[in-house]
């Protein structure tokens, strides 16, 4: 029986954390025009005045590294924006024919001791594999660690 396994990194942002956790939820639809290079569109569906919740859907267009343009239909499964903390479970995908589950986890958490805004990000897989011969899914978290900087970059910028 196979079993589910975890993949993770943590970086540090320097941006409003606010800012970033909503461009990568509620505000995910424009990250094709800030990070064209890994994402090509994001599709929200059924959002409740504007933020996301439980069972909101994305379509996500991106680009793994080292890879072709990828598929993934998700849904939230667990949410708690105070916290900037969200769990989305892919339904349907490109990928999802090497996994039998995938979820992406993130939690956005202000650094204690710092008073220049600096967040720790964190991004986490958790997934089971349909078989043993399954690579393991660093380029999905390797795209996501650069969707991270690329976005902390952007947001700096506009601040």
């Amino acid at each position: 029986m196979a079993q589910i396994q975890k993949l993770e990194v943590v970086h540090e942002a320097k941006c409003c954390p606010d800012k970033l956790y909503r461009m990568l939820t509620r505000d995910a639809s424009q990250l094709s025009k800030y990070i064209p290079n890994l994402v090509e569109s994001v599709e929200i569906t059924a959002t409740r005045e504007g933020e996301v919740c439980l069972g909101t859907g994305f379509v996500w267009k991106f680009m793994p590294v080292g890879g072709p343009t990828m598929i993934s239909k998700e849904k939230i499964t667990a949410v708690d924006n105070k916290n900037r903390s969200i769990t989305y479970t892919v339904m349907e995908g490109d990928f999802m024919g090497d996994f039998n589950s995938f979820n992406f986890n993130l939690d956005i958490t202000p650094k204690s001791g710092t008073t220049d805004g600096t967040s720790l990000v964190k991004w986490s897989v958790e997934y089971e594999k349909s078989n043993e011969d399954v690579a393991e899914p660093v380029g999905i978290l390797k795209s996501i660690e650069l969707m991270t900087t690329e976005m902390n970059l952007h947001l700096l910028k506009q601040a």
